[in-house]
């Protein structure tokens, strides 16, 4: 038979086993945790970098031809305007300096209160738009002030800006504002800079003279730095 002692030593054996086991699947599920949040990160800071990349090439796309497309150019600060949505049209008759509509070919779609901007072959003026747009029309708050020519080029002006803040937990992250409404894109970032080129590959700080811009960004534990470069389209 087998005594008491016996069965002793094989409980304390098996709560061993147990223990080393338990402790075992512990270390893995916290690996695999690891895992799964690098993956995460990895991928919101390649989709992050994505938005900001597309939005960026857009830089100058809604300012006038002498104009400078980038408003800031900071180290972890980058502001531009551009036309995000890509919402052109062209004005179908001239229209007077105190005349608050726009006759158009197309303005469906085009939200209320955003600015607009109107181009000649010689100048542009700015306003905004008092309501939602029209098929045919769009309305503003006030007078272009100036005359306005047949054939007139009508965007849309997006204000964007790119910087390292803090989300609603306090959590370092790479914030996105357009037009005034600020989120958070990227959170617990550990590195995030711009870097800009003018039209020769030299680096500038102007921002009349850029042309490139370089985005440098690590989130997370592995802190692998992911780099993109950005040609501006509007310039």
């Amino acid at each position: 038979g087998t005594c008491l002692a016996e069965v002793l030593i094989a409980l304390a054996a098996g709560v061993v086993v147990l223990s080393a086991t338990l402790q075992s699947l512990s270390h893995f599920e916290k690996q695999l945790s690891a895992q799964h949040r690098t993956v995460a990160q990895t991928q919101d800071v390649r989709i992050g970098l994505t938005i900001v990349a597309d939005e960026l090439r857009l830089a100058g796309t809604a300012s006038p031809p002498t104009g400078a497309p980038v408003l800031a150019a900071g180290r972890q600060d980058i502001a531009f305007v551009a036309n995000l949505g890509g919402l052109v049209t062209t004005l179908t008759e001239s229209v007077p300096a105190g005349r608050q509509e726009l006759p158009v070919v197309n303005g469906t779609d085009w939200p209320k209160g955003k600015r607009v901007i109107v181009c000649d072959r010689e100048h542009c003026v700015e306003s905004r738009l008092a309501r939602d747009g029209r098929r045919r029309v769009l309305n503003l708050t006030e007078p272009l002030g100036r005359d306005a020519t047949v054939g007139s080029d009508v965007r849309v002006v997006n204000q964007v800006r790119y910087y390292l803040g803090a989300d609603r937990t306090g959590k370092t992250s790479v914030m996105r504002d357009v037009d005034g409404g600020a989120n958070p894109l990227i959170g617990n970032v550990e590195r995030f800079e711009f870097t800009y080129f003018d039209r020769d590959g030299r680096p500038t700080h102007d921002p009349l003279r850029v042309t490139r811009v370089r985005i440098e960004a690590a989130v997370g534990e592995s802190r692998t730095t992911t780099v993109r470069d950005v040609g501006l389209r509007g310039r």
